[in-house]
């Protein structure tokens, strides 16, 4: 893992704080149909893939308590996604304080970049702030894309032919939150975010397949309702607790248009020691939802979004509703290295009441962990995956939740 040494902030203690930016970062990036499997297949949690949805921002904590006022930072992430191939991501930015308490997490600014195998790229300006002593955390990003995908339809029949129409969608979003502690572990606030894209075809689809409605630029606004509660031991490998998030957003057309809809996104994960910390048991629950005249790049998606399921590429699989479940044992040495074994299964439906009519796709795999540092257990993290379509590879920095 020689690039590791490219890390330029102050010391080892600063990397974990990198990598977790990176996949804050990259879970603005084209979730585009994706595969970009959901992980970049750098995956959620600590890192999200490209992906079209910026409502999947995540949300990693940002440093350790006891850093220097400022501190910068560079960051090259390699990175293998299921929709735009191999690709390469450069950070550049500072761990910085608003508060001079030292005992807070600091709050974190950075710009980047991203360029892929099949000639996507993007780039991307953010800050993560801490106020007040943390009784605040204000979050703003900018980002243009121009994103490579393949879209296979909407629906499970869809997915399950397997055939998909080439596009190009370029994204320029803005996104702004203040989340205030309300309770023990517990943060809510309000966001706002802004969003013009325009997708055209990479080349003319195959006989007999219909582009996706919407082929044209679409200028959005949305307010949002956003909470966390946290009470995991670590954000990077926890071993005891658990996270929960929902997030709701109102979309409509900017500037007089007809179109309105809602997404809504609800994600809980559990942890539990099985053996020490040497054996864990990780557990995720998924649902989101698109209601309303949501464009098709709005909608749910297997395989993409916060809590991926790893085994399908992003895209594939998406309609108006999507859950899914999933379950991994992590296992780890008294040194750097560790593996995982996971399983889950997901569904979409075009409305809450056909999930239970449509077909549960399962997934499972394992995985090789490299920690990056002997400070925090961040690490490198490389899964064969398996669904009913086929095998996937994931390449990235952080756990999938």
């Amino acid at each position: 893992m020689g690039w590791t040494a490219a890390f330029r902030a102050r010391g080892n203690a600063r990397r974990p704080v990198v990598t977790a930016m990176v996949a804050l970062v990259l879970g603005f990036v084209p979730a585009m149909a994706e595969e970009g499997p959901r992980s970049i297949a750098v995956d959620p949690s600590a890192a999200t893939p490209p992906t079209i949805d910026p409502t999947d921002e995540q949300s990693p904590e940002v440093g350790e308590s006891g850093a220097s006022r400022i501190t910068p930072l560079v960051a090259p992430v390699p990175f293998k996604n299921t929709q735009v191939g191999w690709g390469l991501f450069m950070l550049v930015g500072a761990i910085h304080r608003f508060d001079p308490d030292p005992s807070i997490k600091p709050s974190t600014g950075a710009v980047g970049g991203f360029y892929t195998e099949n000639k996507s790229w993007g780039l991307v300006a953010m800050e993560m702030a801490r106020l007040r002593h943390d009784t605040w955390r204000l979050r703003g990003l900018y980002s243009h894309m121009d994103v490579r995908y393949d879209f296979y339809g909407i629906g499970e029949d869809a997915g399950s032919a397997g055939l998909s129409v080439p596009l190009e969608q370029s994204i320029d979003a803005a996104v702004g939150s203040a989340l205030s502690h309300v309770a023990h572990s517990i943060y809510a606030g309000v966001a706002l975010m802004w969003m013009q894209t325009g997708v055209d075809l990479r080349r003319a689809p195959p006989a007999g397949l219909t582009p996706p409605a919407g082929l044209a630029t679409t200028e959005l606004v949305a307010p949002g309702i956003q909470g966390e509660f946290d009470t995991r031991d670590d954000d990077y490998w926890p071993s005891r607790g658990s996270v929960a998030k929902l997030k709701f957003w109102l979309f409509s057309t900017a500037f007089g248009g007809s179109r309105d809809f809602q997404r809504y996104l609800g994600g809980w994960s559990w942890y539990k020691r099985l053996r020490g910390e040497q054996l864990i048991l990780a557990t995720n629950l998924t649902t989101a939802a698109a209601t309303g005249d949501a464009p098709f790049y709005m909608l749910p998606t297997i395989g993409g979004g916060l809590y991926a399921l790893r085994g399908y590429t992003q895209g594939r699989y998406r309609d108006h509703v999507m859950t899914t479940a999933q379950a991994e044992a992590r296992f780890h040495t008294e040194g750097r290295l560790g593996a995982t074994a996971f399983f889950g299964f997901g569904n979409v439906a075009s409305s809450v009441g056909n999930l239970s009519e449509s077909k549960a796709l399962p997934a499972g795999g394992l995985g090789l962990r490299f920690k990056l540092t002997r400070q925090f257990p961040m690490h490198m993290r490389f899964d064969y995956a398996w669904g009913t379509n086929g095998n996937l590879v994931y390449f990235g920095v952080g756990e999938a939740f």
